[in-house]
């Protein structure tokens, strides 16, 4: 009985892998491409580089946050580094002639300026949040609220196309 409960054990370990010889190792090496870090130090060309709202309100309510997620993507085929800051990629609102917000004003030292590395192909999306309410480059506190009305959003990065979205504030 003990005899055939070993054999019996010995038997299963061989049929379900179980052996004293080491795993094979892996015989293909990582292409160059694979083993390539991209290097941070490479800025990305305006001319790969594009610009899209992926998401944003039709319709807010006066004094209601407003959020946009705005994607950067790289089209080139090498990566490269973009500063994604808020005094790189602008985003601004403005009712006809009317400036009304600016993501530049008042920008903390953190927010200013953010280095990201992008891939080819890769895009960078981040939600920006306009708090419903004036700024102007002096952080004046105060300022008279937005009235109902059309307003026009747009996102700029130097030398790259201009993305507009507009909206309404009811």
């Amino acid at each position: 009985m003990v005899l055939a409960l070993v054999l019996i054990i010995f038997f299963a370990g061989r049929v379900f892998g179980s052996s004293d010889e080491p795993d094979p190792k892996p015989t293909a090496e990582p292409t160059s491409e694979e083993t390539k870090t991209p290097s941070p130090d490479e800025s990305c060309d305006p001319k790969n580089i594009s610009i899209a709202l992926n998401a944003g309100p039709n319709s807010i309510e006066s004094g209601e946050d407003a959020a946009f997620d705005i994607a950067v993507t790289n089209n080139g085929s090498d990566a490269c580094t973009i500063d994604l800051g808020d005094k790189s990629r602008v985003l601004t609102i403005t009712s006809g002639s009317d400036r009304i917000w600016s993501s530049q004003d008042c920008a903390t030292e953190e927010e200013a300026s953010r280095l990201v590395l992008l891939r080819p192909g890769s895009a960078n999306v981040a939600t920006v949040v306009w708090d419903g309410q004036r700024s102007d480059k002096q952080c004046t506190s105060d300022l008279p609220s937005p009235r109902s009305g059309t307003y026009k959003l747009e996102i700029k990065m130097k030398d790259v196309d201009v993305v507009e979205h507009r909206f309404n504030i009811t």
